[in-house]
């Protein structure tokens, strides 16, 4: 019995029945007694939110492993969901079409919980729905007050059920009774209030609806709007997945090997050369396909910022938009995971620092309103991820003056702008005049140089005074694969990311100088770089003293250049980048290594590792 009762929760739980699909009809507004009804009934049948047994809830969930990990995730995109439907609404509240969009997802997020019995989850969604649900039927107003609440329940719920996992497994997590009883109350008194309120509310909301339809307005670009396909999709455990992708990396490996093996360069066999072809061809195209199933669009993690935009504008009281672009660029799904918080550290810098109080504004002749862009695309086989503002731009005598002050740049130094705006990415630095939660861009600007750079990314800065600053990030399509240049260094090779390389050349006698402070330059055109003799920062025998002698790739990291000092340049080359342990992980100048077609290992150069070196 118990046997049956559970597939048949299993059944309910992966199929859960949705609600008939709600088709808004004009109505008429609801009479006084309607009103006073629905908000007494409400306030009467929905008592405080009970905290129930944690015990009895873990055992729930922790009885079908399977089922519960299917519950999270679908949870936590149904959210995902509402957030963004939520901001659609609060910039159409006419669009009374929205709250539907609304309504749905919480009554699939609390039928999966009662399936379950996580009636913690259960219960909130429960409330929240009978509050949507008055609101869709016309029985009372969604406004600000609404609104608000709705999202913090989202807030609440996703902090639910991220944590049941953990709960679980006996981890550490937030207690959220106080939060629940809070929203309870919140709720309670909201439902309850006097029927002169609502009515006015109401009244209000169908008076702003009116005057907006008697002069409509252009539609706006949608920054959520999802095209809708037919197609048939199926939940894959992302650890499968990546090892279908490593296995995937070794079977590209052995074929490269194979195809460079001497036996077989030395065949003449025609048949035995078609095959080999036809063997690379299938070989690209599963590598290809393989990768294509761990991309993700980048929406989610913007739709994450179009909510810390809204909520950091009212915080602060600076009215921003946020204007949205290429959302459906996709990228790895494990850069998309470690792109999020440094987003969200570059995003609060531009709403705190960046943009200006609307009176500075208006004073300076800019609209009160301030822009925010944050978009993604694809550039010459990367993803560039631009954080943009309209703001007062970056001070660069100020970033100067505080560089000094700090002996990280000489009183007689001359530094270009590029070079002045890389101080913000020093640790603890800030020109804030005021430290407040946010504080200045320098407050973690370092740890997002950091993480960015462990992706094999970078950051460039273009700014001007009181037009605004914009932040690139320039990102690998993914972290399995980098499309390098192959160089030999001594007996050994390397591999440096394509994106990375300026150009190459082979310097004469007078393009080498020696500057007192600064050690080997190299003149390329009317610019002098710093040199690293790769050979000699990793002690390689047998490797090419002079810059004359071998070639020089000029590297370039964060618009900083470094010229490398290598033997001889062995051509262009994909290859599937391998760890290499914990042992050699902290090795300045390498991000990892590849095996590469002849059977020998080839180590990944990183150039902000060896630009610490040059320095």
């Amino acid at each position: 019995m118990a046997s049956s009762e559970k597939k048949s929760r299993r059944r309910s739980a992966k199929a859960p029945a949705e609600p008939p699909p709600f088709d808004p009809q004009p109505v008429e507004p609801p009479s006084i007694a309607v009103a006073e009804l629905s908000a007494g009934a409400a306030a009467d049948e929905m008592p405080s939110i009970p905290v129930p047994d944690p015990e009895d809830e873990l055992a729930a969930f922790a009885s079908d492993g399977e089922l519960s990990a299917l519950f999270v995730s679908d949870g936590l995109e149904h959210l995902g969901t509402i957030e963004a439907a939520i901001l659609k609404f609060e910039a159409a509240p006419a669009d009374l079409s929205l709250l539907n969009d609304i309504f749905r997802p919480f009554h699939t997020v609390k039928g999966n919980a009662g399936v379950l019995g996580i009636s913690s989850v259960q219960e909130v969604a429960h409330r929240v729905e009978a509050l949507l649900d008055l609101a869709r039927s016309g029985a009372r107003p969604f406004g600000p007050r609404e609104i608000e609440l709705v999202l913090q329940s989202v807030d609440l719920l996703t902090l639910m059920i991220k944590q049941l996992p953990a709960r679980v497994a006996g981890e550490p997590t937030v207690n959220v009774a106080d939060r629940v009883r809070a929203l309870g109350l919140a709720l309670d008194t909201l439902m309850a209030e006097p029927l002169q309120a609502v009515a006015a509310a109401m009244a209000a909301q169908a008076y702003e609806q009116a005057s907006a339809r008697q002069e409509p307005a252009p539609e706006a670009a949608d920054p959520f709007q999802r095209t809708e396909e037919s197609q048939s999709t199926v939940r894959v455990d992302t650890r499968k997945l990546d090892s279908l992708v490593d296995m995937v990396g070794e079977l590209v490996i052995a074929q490269t090997i194979l195809a460079e093996d001497p036996v077989l360069l030395r065949s003449i066999d025609e048949r035995l050369s078609r095959r080999l072809s036809q063997v690379r061809r299938i070989t690209s195209e599963l590598q290809r396909s393989a990768m294509s199933m761990r991309m993700v669009a980048i929406r989610q993690t913007f739709q994450k910022m179009a909510r810390l935009v809204r909520d950091q504008s009212k915080r602060t009281g600076k009215p921003i938009a946020l204007v949205l672009a290429g959302e459906d660029t996709e990228l790895d799904r494990k850069l998309v995971e470690h792109i999020t918080d440094p987003l969200m550290h570059m995003v609060r810098n531009a709403v705190d620092h960046g943009v200006e109080p609307a009176a500075v504004r208006l004073a300076a002749g800019k609209p009160t309103e301030a822009t925010l862009r944050l978009s993604a695309s694809h550039q010459a086989g990367t993803i560039v991820i631009e954080i943009g503002d309209d703001g007062g731009g970056l001070d660069t005598d100020a970033i100067l003056a505080k560089a000094q002050a700090q002996g990280l740049a000489a009183d007689d130094a001359v530094l270009s702008p590029a070079e002045i705006h890389q101080f913000i990415f020093q640790p603890g630095f800030s020109t804030a005049q005021q430290v407040t939660e946010l504080s200045g861009r320098g407050v973690g600007m370092d740890v997002v140089r950091r993480n960015i750079e462990a992706l094999r990314g970078r950051i460039d800065i273009q700014t001007t005074p009181g037009q605004g600053t914009t932040f690139s990030i320039r990102l690998p399509l993914t972290l399995a694969i980098v499309d390098g240049i192959l160089l030999s260094v001594g007996t050994e090779r390397f591999v440096i990311p394509t994106f990375a390389v300026r150009e190459s050349l082979q310097p004469r006698s007078d393009q080498v100088h020696t500057v007192q402070g600064r050690g080997c330059m190299v003149q390329v055109r009317d610019q002098l770089i710093p040199v690293l003799h790769v050979g000699e920062a990793f002690g390689i025998r047998g490797a090419r003293e002079r810059p004359t002698d071998g070639t020089v790739v000029v590297a370039e990291d964060n618009g900083r250049p470094v010229a490398l000092v290598v033997d001889e340049l062995l051509g262009k080359q994909e290859v599937v980048i391998k760890g290499l342990g914990e042992t050699f992980e902290g090795v300045r100048g390498v991000a990892g290594g590849a095996i590469l077609g002849d059977g020998r290992i080839g180590l990944i150069l990183d150039v902000g590792g060896l630009l610490s070196l040059a320095a």
